[in-house]
């Protein structure tokens, strides 16, 4: 990192900790924490809960801490809040990976922070802390503005977070909560009701209630490692595919993970799902498989093709799909490549297909694939610059390529994103 970035680091670590510290000195002079020997229970909950997180492919990680820490501010105020969600901010597994001081003070002040404005949100609303209430029933007041807590304490958390993962890897606030937040919600909604009906069964059972909830996630965390486990297998899958096309044509390898960049770009322009994403993703790394069973000669051949050896090189989508039809997990990109190389106006391979019979997945890749062809050095061609380029895909947009999918490109990708890419500044990485 260099050093403009490192200072810009530390200023925003210690603008953040400065104003976590007057926060919870704040409301510290405002009011106790109701219940200490619940606090610390929770607070315990919350580090072994946050201990064992585990990274799931697509999905971010799987943690109950977000839970325990909002039904701390739900049973006892921002204080409390505060306090619990600081027990979770420095798990062992920090420690072990060594991360920076810095960060780890990052992470409990920002933490912290979240607890209090939390906490503060529902006295806005009128709401008094669970604990503190003569007879806390559930109520439509105190749901409305436990979801609204929750939404300020997520919302706080990761607008902090995504300020410093913007600052200290320079790159911009938005692509950051794009990449990292952006489809958080669902998650975050349960993970709030799940505190919502902790603090509840507190208050109930004391608690022993709290193992109502402890012991269907540790069983349900056990179901999600044997999933993380069988990903990992597929992933390992996919290795050994793209290993077997790199060896047969090594520029395949850098082209691959560009399609697959390209394709993320567009995916995400034209609003697709994360499942579709997802599909689109898997089917550009994978979208030449087929060429293993083209000659060498042919794929590193300097001159143009004769139309035996395009005749030859023609067959690759349909092969690329035999290839992988047999792999269940697989199956639904094995139609995006087979139809690659189609074309809106019916003028691409191997089957002619035209406009509305081309899958979407197909659409974005023809794109994706046909603007890093241009842009990348080939045996027979220099690459041609981003103006130039972009004039082709512009050129062929309602004609043999899709002209929502070009826009769609020419939007997230420019001149600056495209020499970034090309120096491999940018490259394609698994959402895991």
């Amino acid at each position: 990192m260099s050093a403009p970035l490192k200072n810009r680091v530390l200023s925003y670590t210690v603008l953040v900790s400065m104003v976590a510290t007057v926060a919870v000195a704040a409301v510290a002079r405002d009011g106790a924490v109701p219940d200490w020997r619940l606090t610390l229970f929770l607070g315990a909950l919350s580090f072994l809960a946050e201990c064992f997180a585990f990274r799931i492919p697509f999905g971010g990680s799987v943690s109950l801490a977000f839970a325990i820490e909002f039904a701390a501010v739900l049973l006892g105020g921002p204080l409390m809040g505060a306090i619990v969600c600081v027990c979770s901010a420095i798990p062992p597994q920090d420690i072990v990976a060594r991360k920076p001081p810095l960060r780890m003070l990052f992470n409990v002040s920002q933490l912290a922070l979240s607890g209090v404005v939390a906490g503060l949100t529902l006295s806005a609303f009128g709401v008094a802390p669970l604990l503190l209430q003569p007879t806390p029933a559930l109520s439509l007041q105190i749901l409305v503005a436990a979801l609204a807590a929750a939404a300020v304490q997520a919302l706080t958390n990761m607008l902090l977070v995504a300020g410093a993962i913007s600052l200290s890897a320079d790159v911009p606030f938005r692509e950051v909560w794009r990449q990292s937040f952006s489809s958080y919600s669902v998650s975050l909604v349960v993970l709030a009701l799940l505190g919502i009906v902790l603090a509840q069964l507190l208050l109930l059972a004391g608690l022993p209630g709290a193992l109502l909830v402890v012991v269907p996630f540790a069983v349900s965390r056990q179901t999600f490692q044997v999933y993380r486990h069988l990903s990992e297998s597929y992933r390992d899958t996919l290795r050994s595919l793209i290993a077997v096309l790199e060896a047969k044509d090594p520029y395949t390898r850098g082209h691959s993970e560009r399609v697959a960049f390209y394709a993320r770009q567009i995916a995400d322009g034209l609003s697709l799902g994360p499942e579709s994403v997802q599909t689109i993703e898997l089917a550009a790394l994978l979208h030449d498989i087929g060429k293993v069973g083209v000659s060498v000669a042919t794929l590193t051949k300097p001159a143009a093709l004769t139309s035996e050896e395009y005749g030859e090189v023609k067959l690759h989508p349909l092969s690329g799909a035999q290839v992988l039809e047999g792999i269940d997990f697989l199956a639904e990109v094995v139609p995006l490549i087979a139809a690659h190389h189609e074309r809106m106006d019916g003028s691409g391979y191997p089957l002619g297909l035209v406009g509305s019979g081309l899958p979407e997945g197909a659409k974005v890749l023809a794109v994706a694939d046909t603007f890093d062809a241009i842009t990348s050095d080939r045996a027979y061609r220099r690459a041609l610059p981003f103006s130039e380029a972009a004039d082709v895909v512009r050129r062929a947009a309602g004609d043999t390529l899709d002209q929502s999918v070009v826009e769609a490109l020419l939007v997230r990708v420019d001149a600056d994103v495209l020499a970034r890419v090309l120096r491999g500044d940018i490259r394609w990485e698994a959402r895991t």
